[in-house]
């Protein structure tokens, strides 16, 4: 008779980071969205869970769920720290509805909203320095020195106080080119006011078919230089937004939001709406095969 060996509460635990994977949409490749692994997703949640104590937390895109895991494993009584709040800010609808949705579902949502927000876009001026840590799982940057990671870093540093703290997941790999995003990260960090407090080197994995030894580690950074308090957030360089998605893949205005289209919930069918001549426009319906 097979046995798992793993003992009730692990069991629970596992359970209830099936809950929030379930309850994930599909990942859409062509915009970077590309899972991490369960039981690495563990490993960050239980990682991070003591950093974020007691804080309230801005996810910067958060396709893996990891500040779901965090409320809800938390809310179950599965670990023992926890943010305070969460907010995450994501360009896809699906991803926002399905957070807004588990956290109504399992009662928990007025410690866990999300709403559309596209790093190209200035920081809503509502979400300026409101919160003391921000996380972010970014496109890796391959095929542009790490510019990605900076705008999506950025993102989280415009929104966080002063004493704040980051967590960013990098890739960090044998590969050339992983250590030089990470080189140029920290340097940008610093630049910032951040230093580097604490890092876990090739932590996950992920559903990649193209690179599934891919890794990726845990930079854990704090603010300890005071920034300005006036508001000072503006739309993204174009010249940054090259290869944002990976080699001729761009983000540009025409990219505006990922919309939940169906009927059958957030797994279903979506379509991509843009912005051209001022007004918003929007393709024909893409399905999931």
């Amino acid at each position: 008779m097979f046995s798992p060996g793993l003992t009730d509460e692990q069991r629970k635990i596992f359970n209830a980071i099936s809950d929030v994977i379930a309850n994930r949409p599909l990942p859409l490749r062509q915009f970077d969205q590309i899972y991490m692994k369960t039981a690495d997703m563990l490993m960050q949640v239980s990682y991070v869970s003591e950093f974020f104590n007691g804080k309230d937390c801005v996810f910067i895109g958060d396709g893996d769920a990891i500040g779901l895991c965090l409320i809800h494993l938390q809310n179950e009584g599965l670990i023992v720290h926890g943010p305070k709040s969460i907010l995450v800010l994501d360009f896809d609808e699906r991803i926002v509805d399905s957070v807004n949705q588990f956290a109504k579902d399992h009662m928990f949502h007025e410690r866990a909203t999300a709403y559309l927000y596209n790093v190209i876009d200035p920081l809503p001026e509502v979400y300026w320095q409101k919160f003391t840590a921000f996380y972010t799982n970014p496109p890796f940057g391959a095929s542009n020195k790490g510019k990605s990671v900076q705008l999506f870093a950025k993102r989280g540093i415009e929104a966080t106080s002063n004493g704040s703290i980051g967590c960013l997941v990098l890739a960090d790999d044998v590969k050339n080119w992983t250590q030089e995003i990470l080189f140029n990260t920290q340097q940008f960090l610093l630049k910032k006011g951040f230093v580097i407090s604490a890092l876990e080197p090739r932590f996950h994995q992920y559903h990649l078919d193209d690179d599934p030894n891919l890794h990726s580690c845990t930079m854990i950074t704090k603010r300890i230089l005071e920034s300005t308090s006036e508001y000072t957030s503006k739309k993204a360089d174009k010249k940054s937004l090259k290869n944002f998605y990976g080699k001729g893949k761009e983000i540009n205005d025409k990219v505006k939001y990922i919309k939940s289209v169906s009927t059958i919930g957030v797994l279903g069918d979506y379509s991509v709406e843009g912005i051209e001549d001022g007004e918003f426009t929007k393709t024909n319906v893409k399905r999931h095969s």
